[in-house]
């Protein structure tokens, strides 16, 4: 997670670097979000045939490599391309990290467990936004990435020491029996229900009405509040901070509200939390905007995590026989609607602003929870 956010506060940066304006330095950003969404068509299919942990392990190690090549990038063309690897391999990591929870964790149970990884996503989502900043304030932008290259090599090697552990080198079938039209037949599978065609539709959404606009928003804050780029990319941080509020409530929440009235209130609140901040940086005098936008982006973590991981746990129950490929589809959606709204919010700015773009986006958020609540509500699975 650390790797998919680390860019967004770099952008300024990037663009003196390489002389080019923060939209075309935002390529490093779509590349990465664009190739992680499109190999879930191959990396689903292999983690239900070579097993989740085995390819978790591989692509680990291969995301060490492109965090390398990032950090040594010449030119912006390179780092695009650097960024297009690095997300083809860490397409691997956290959709099979899911399916693998579901293959393990009953579903009744499950939505706490996704919970609890979140711990983990949101504190390298709270990392990525902290180092990109504070790196290219400071020692470079390139350092980030090469922060980045230890991790992964790292955690890396402890998956190989975790897969030995629990002995799970053998495999159900092996690569040869990858063809194409067992591959086909497996995605045919999960989009044959329309439940599953519902629950992809509403993660296509979700990347592109939330992740568009907010990859411009520690750009915006360094412009608009005149903040650093450290301060910038802590500000959009604190969503992860608000993410494990919500992760140390889940259980209570879950109880309380069920799968319907989360991802309804939850929806709601991402819209007060956008709405808020966008209001906060054109209204407030500059020393106060600062703990007002933090504010904000708690209140917008708390909300979008009480929507998203219910989302990943209606997507972990798609297909139980193909999980990893149904978990792969759903993140393709995300992520091919994260990379178009980057590309999106990136030619609306210019023409209506970030501020209001924000605001468009906590009403369309808002719009897309009550609608999914509401198809939920009637069948929940």
């Amino acid at each position: 997670m650390a790797s998919i956010r680390v860019a967004d506060p770099m952008l300024p940066a990037l663009g003196r670097d390489f002389n080019s304006l923060p939209a075309d330095a935002a390529g490093a950003i779509t590349s990465f979000t664009l190739a992680y969404g499109l190999m879930q068509l191959v990396w689903g299919p292999l983690g239900d045939r070579l097993g989740k942990l085995r390819l978790i392990n591989w692509a680990t190690l291969a995301a060490t490599l492109g965090s390398l090549l990032c950090a040594l990038s010449p030119t912006l063309s390179m780092l695009t391309v650097s960024r297009l690897l690095t997300g083809a391999c860490c397409a691997a990591i956290i959709p099979m990290a899911i399916a693998y929870l579901g293959d393990t964790v009953e579903y009744s149970m499950r939505q706490a467990a996704l919970a609890r990884f979140a711990t983990g996503t949101l504190t390298g989502m709270i990392a990525g936004q902290v180092i990109g900043g504070m790196a290219a304030d400071t020692v470079g932008w390139r350092a980030a990435f090469g922060l980045l290259c230890v991790l992964f090599l790292i955690t890396g090697i402890a998956v190989m020491r975790l897969r030995r552990r629990l002995d799970v080198t053998s495999t159900p079938q092996t690569v040869s029996s990858m063809r194409l039209s067992t591959i086909i037949a497996s995605y045919a599978g999960v989009l044959r229900s329309g439940w599953s065609r519902w629950i992809l539709m509403a993660g296509l959404l979700e990347g592109a009405v939330m992740f568009g606009p907010m990859a411009f928003t520690p750009t915006w804050l360094h412009e608009d509040a005149d903040v650093t780029l450290t301060v910038a990319g802590s500000i959009v941080a604190s969503m992860g901070l608000g993410g494990l509020l919500y992760t140390s409530q889940a259980k209570r929440l879950i109880t309380h509200l069920g799968e319907s009235r989360l991802i309804g209130f939850g929806s709601v609140v991402v819209a007060l939390g956008l709405c808020a901040l966008s209001a906060s940086v054109q209204l407030l005098p500059a020393q106060a905007v600062v703990l007002a936008a933090v504010g904000c982006c708690v209140m917008l973590g708390f909300g979008f995590y009480m929507l998203h991981n219910t989302l990943q746990v209606l997507a972990s129950q798609m297909s139980a026989q193909s999980r990893a490929t149904a978990v792969g589809l759903f993140a393709v959606s995300i992520f091919l609607g994260q990379a178009g709204g980057v590309a999106i919010a990136a030619r609306l700015i210019p023409i209506m602003g970030q501020d209001r773009l924000i605001i468009a986006s906590g009403i369309l958020m808002a719009m897309l929870g009550s609608l999914l609540a509401w198809r939920v509500s009637w069948n929940p699975k």
